[in-house]
């Protein structure tokens, strides 16, 4: 027989034919079982954990869907001992049953770190060196001494503190440092818009203190910024080294910091170009 008939033939069609049948059936199974294995369509969203005690994620409506796990822990006296304050993936997300949800935790103990040395160091110098060994800076106090800006000491809660020393990590560190020959003064930063943590940068690179501290819309650290500054830009003054400026803050969800920041900076274009009048030249 030519193969011309053979595959005209009844046989060879009717194999064929069972042939692809049943790859059309071995794919379908295939697809089948691996949308149960990777469960498609089966998104579950990851609630929002931070704030919760660590022991009490076993009571939680996702414990058995998900596995938590531990990965970090933090020390900060802001925060309670044990709590979630952060989670990955973040609240919201859509992911697949049994996936782990890696979170960091409020630590029970703070750890210990050695304390640097700091003397002699520029105030730049011993900020980075502060932050670098997690380590807080307290306040700026300004003595006479004619190497401006050079640290002369360093202290925690009143006691000076030698290199090599531990101490807790995030320990606040006091730094005394000299005045210079003239003691000369320095102009407060434009802060305005500002978020806390970037204030305080600023100003203690500025060689000043952070003062009092009120939050008009309640103190949330991620939307709150800075709506008011004393000594304010306009007074156009300047002010001695270690100098405090208070901030006031509001929440950036519920005003317009932009409009207030275009304020200040065509208030102060007025001010630099006035000849008397309001209009600038």
């Amino acid at each position: 027989m030519s193969f011309i008939k053979f595959i005209k033939s009844k046989a060879f069609i009717k194999h064929f034919g069972i042939a692809i049948l049943l790859s059309l059936v071995f794919l379908w199974l295939t697809l089948q079982a691996l949308n149960i294995y990777t469960q498609h369509g089966s998104e579950i969203e990851v609630i929002d954990l931070t704030g919760m005690q660590v022991n009490e994620l076993p009571k939680a409506e996702m414990d058995g869907v998900f596995d938590y796990v531990v990965i970090d822990s933090v020390y900060d006296d802001h925060f309670n001992k044990g709590e979630i304050v952060l989670q990955d993936p973040l609240p919201g997300s859509k992911v697949k049953s049994g996936r782990k949800i890696y979170i960091t935790i409020v630590a029970s103990q703070p750890e210990m770190v050695q304390m640097p040395n700091l003397v002699d160091l520029s105030l730049r110098q011993a900020l980075n060196e502060l932050k670098a060994n997690s380590l807080k800076l307290d306040k700026l106090h300004y003595v006479s001494n004619f190497a401006k800006n050079a640290v002369l000491a360093q202290m925690i809660d009143g006691d000076t503190v030698i290199s090599g020393t531990e101490v807790l990590k995030g320990s606040s560190v006091e730094l005394i440092l000299g005045k210079g020959k003239n003691n000369e003064k320095v102009n407060v930063p434009f802060l305005i818009g500002m978020t806390e943590n970037e204030a305080i940068r600023l100003l203690n690179n500025s060689s000043l203190n952070v003062g009092y501290l009120k939050y008009l819309d309640g103190r949330d650290k991620l939307h709150a910024r800075i709506y008011e500054q004393q000594p304010s830009i306009k007074d156009d003054v300047k002010v001695e080294l270690g100098s405090y400026v208070d901030l006031w803050f509001r929440n950036e969800l519920y005003f317009n910091f932009d409009s207030l920041v275009e304020f200040y900076n065509t208030d102060t274009l007025l001010m630099e170009n006035s000849d008397g009048s309001t209009k600038p030249e």
